[in-house]
């Protein structure tokens, strides 16, 4: 189960299309792209709780990055 600890709207995209968020779950659980019907924000963060590992959203690539 993924818990949102964090969600602001991008100051650079007005319409609120895209959010910055932190994220903690399970390794085990898929890394979203989107929030709430919003694309994840470049920089955003996962925290695996199980693991200890953090990743990083690139949103050029779409991908988290650990």
């Amino acid at each position: 189960m993924i818990t949102i600890y964090k969600i602001e709207n991008t100051k650079i995209q007005p319409s609120g299309d895209v959010v910055a968020v932190e994220l903690r779950g399970l390794s085990t659980d898929e890394k979203p792209t989107e929030v709430n019907g919003k694309k994840v924000d470049n920089g955003s963060a996962f925290i695996e709780i199980d693991t200890q590992k953090i990743y990083f959203f690139d949103a050029e690539t779409e991908e988290w990055r650990g």
